[in-house]
């Protein structure tokens, strides 16, 4: 093999290795009842390097990013239906000189649950939580978790069925969008346990299933207007409604 042919190859591994070390970022740990639950318990591993994100939407390691997906090999953290927890990301150690994520990748924060004790390629997964741009602030999902050191706060669904899920808090990255396949995906799977839960079973979609590369909030150029921006996949489920409609895809990139 040539030389020539060996050196962009190594120069783009350590492009990727630098920019994973130094912008990218993780699911590090849960804050429940008020407490860190510590760094990675509850929380699946991911396979090779932890910050590195995902680019094709159509993957399964979309899901959950690469890396051991049995239960057997994490921790089930209890919460209570109806409550708030922290959960918190981090791009390197989680200390206050942490960067949680670069500057430059803004994007939404969404939150996924799946039942545990049904198979996760299935149209088993719910969302409960979505945030893009705010017009007012004049800042994005991830703007907002960087100042509070990694940390968004969610709500539990009160009326969900009590039961083992899969939590799967997402961030999508926003700043190379305007190439289509060059948003990048940062998801994380934690376990819990939902008690004092309800009997409500809301309707689930499939992961991979909720995105496309072609969809309006992933192939974008958001510095075009952020206030337009359509943060992708269904509908946030509202405790009280058993079902919600099916959401919709666009064909068409921007």
């Amino acid at each position: 093999m040539k030389a020539s042919s060996i050196i962009p190859s190594v120069v783009v591994l350590a492009t990727m290795i630098f920019s994973g070390v130094f912008s990218h970022t993780f699911l590090n740990n849960l804050i429940i009842d008020g407490k860190d639950t510590g760094t990675g318990r509850c929380i699946r591993p991911v396979t090779g390097m932890k910050t590195m994100f995902v680019l094709n939407p159509s993957s399964v390691d979309i899901r959950c990013r690469p890396g051991n997906q049995s239960p057997n090999e994490t921790d089930i953290c209890p919460v209570k239906a109806g409550s708030e927890i922290g959960v918190e990301w981090h791009h390197d150690t989680g200390g206050p000189t942490d960067r949680v994520i670069s500057e430059s990748h803004r994007g939404p924060c969404l939150v996924y649950m799946a039942r545990m004790d049904q198979p996760i390629a299935g149209a088993v997964w719910f969302k409960i939580y979505e945030e893009g741009y705010n017009s007012k602030t004049k800042q994005w999902c991830t703007d907002k978790i960087r100042a509070s050191h990694g940390v968004l706060n969610i709500t539990i669904p009160a009326n969900i069925q009590s039961g083992n899920y899969l939590l799967r808090t997402e961030i999508i990255a926003l700043h190379e969008a305007q190439k289509k396949g060059y948003a990048q995906f940062y998801p994380n799977c934690a376990q819990v346990n939902v008690v004092g839960g309800g009997s409500a079973k809301p309707q689930g979609y499939k992961i991979p299933g909720i995105y496309t590369a072609d969809d309006p909030g992933i192939f974008v150029n958001y510095r075009k207007d952020p206030t337009g921006y359509v943060i992708p996949g269904p509908p946030v489920y509202v405790p009280g409604n058993v079902k919600v409609e099916m959401f919709y895809t666009s064909s068409a990139g921007n």
